[in-house]
C-alpha cells in the first residue's frame, strides 16, 4: 500500500461519502462495519468473490461504488461497476488493481470516522 496515494484519496473519499452516504452529516454505522469487512474478505476469498458478493447486496454495492468512484479514472475504464471492469481481461488477476482497490478501501474507512456514525 502506497500511504501517500491513501493520503490523496482521502478528501476524494470524503467528498464521495458526503455526496453518496451521508444524510444530515452522519452516515449509517453499518457502512463502516462494510469498509472493515471489506480488505480481510479480499484476503481470505479473493478479490473478485469479493466485489460479487458486495454487489449481491443494495446496501454493499453503495461502498463498492463508493471505492470505485475514487479509483475510476485512474483505472481507465468505461464500465460501469468495480465487477465490470474486474472481469474484463481477467483483472481481477492484477496485483497492482487489487491494491489500488485496497487503497480505496483504506480512504474509505479513514473518512467515514470523519462523519457521525448512527444506528
Amino acid at each position: 500500500m502506497n500511504k501517500k496515494k491513501i493520503d490523496t484519496l482521502i478528501p476524494k473519499a470524503i467528498n464521495a461519502i458526503t455526496q453518496k452516504l451521508a444524510k444530515n452529516g452522519s452516515v449509517d454505522r453499518v457502512y463502516a462495519g462494510y469498509l472493515a469487512s471489506f480488505g480481510p474478505t479480499v484476503v481470505t476469498s479473493g478479490l473478485l468473490q469479493t466485489v460479487m458478493f458486495f454487489e449481491g447486496d443494495e446496501n454493499k454495492k453503495k461502498v463498492i461504488d463508493l471505492m470505485f468512484a475514487l479509483i475510476k479514472d485512474e483505472l481507465s475504464t468505461n464500465g460501469n461497476s468495480l465487477a465490470d471492469f474486474l472481469t474484463q481481461n481477467d483483472n481481477h488477476k492484477d496485483y497492482a488493481i487489487k491494491h489500488k482497490v485496497l487503497e480505496a478501501n483504506i480512504a474509505c474507512k479513514l473518512a467515514i470516522r470523519t462523519f457521525a456514525l448512527k444506528d
